[in-house]
């Protein structure tokens, strides 16, 4: 049997005092305003998420489904981070969080939405943990997922510029953050289709131009961020990060 990786090892990457957190609360908030928008006056849903992450999208679900939310079951493999989440937040009473690992948790019943923000990057097979999730999905749901994208603007002009020989290499920094492949828009949407999934919809998340460190010495003002974490929409092939809306 394969040794369970220890997922706290990845929590310190997810401080606030990390580089790469500002871009990710900019990229989570906008995931999951979109997943919002999308269930926008419908039926009470009972809802699925995959990893607690920066927490963004589950406060903002949370804040903008309220008493819609029949049921939202929040998973995670990492201890520490259920924790933290638990201590810096004040959930409903039909938010469930579980400790376990996503190749072994069963439902008791179907979800209408289930969504899985910057996760596929993450676990040991993608095919494995798409397929089995697709099935917890009733008839008709929505499944939502995001990955980072190896051909984001940013790394396009890196690689242009001879900074960057491989696309798809992982850097130190991905290692930290628990990263284990990249997606670009292509891969990503036949693995949606490869594991059974119909794709309703394909957006980009953050029109990256410049590393993070190039943009920070810009001092850029909030509206120009904002600008860059939602233009990105109609151009998923080269923004920070893929997003998809599929179903069953």
């Amino acid at each position: 049997m394969k040794k369970k990786e220890d997922l706290d090892v990845y929590t310190a990457a997810y401080e606030k005092d990390s580089k790469f957190t500002n871009e990710h609360l900019g990229m989570s908030e906008v995931y999951a305003n979109r997943i919002c928008n999308q269930l926008a006056g419908g039926d009470p849903v009972r809802i699925l998420s995959l990893g607690v992450g920066h927490q963004m999208v589950a406060q903002v679900l949370i804040e903008n489904l309220g008493e819609r939310l029949r049921k939202y079951v929040i998973i995670d493999g990492s201890e520490e981070m259920i924790m933290k989440f638990r201590a810096s937040t004040s959930l409903p009473a039909q938010v469930e969080i579980v400790h376990t690992w996503f190749e072994e948790y069963t439902p008791d019943d179907l979800f209408d939405v289930i969504e899985m923000g910057f996760i596929l990057e993450h676990v040991d097979d993608p095919d494995e943990v798409l397929t089995r999730y697709r099935g917890f999905l009733r008839a008709g749901g929505n499944l939502f997922m995001a990955v980072p994208n190896a051909k984001s603007l940013h790394r396009l002009i890196g690689h242009r510029a001879g900074l960057l020989d491989d696309m798809y290499r992982l850097s130190e920094d991905d290692l930290q953050l628990g990263h284990k492949r990249y997606f670009d828009c292509t891969a990503f949407t036949q693995l949606a289709l490869r594991c059974g999934l119909k794709v309703v919809s394909i957006e980009g998340l953050f029109l990256k131009p410049f590393t993070t460190n190039q943009l920070a010495s810009l001092n850029l003002d909030a509206e120009i961020w904002q600008a860059l974490y939602n233009i990105g929409g109609p151009f998923p092939e080269i923004s920070n990060a893929v997003m998809i809306e599929a179903t069953v």
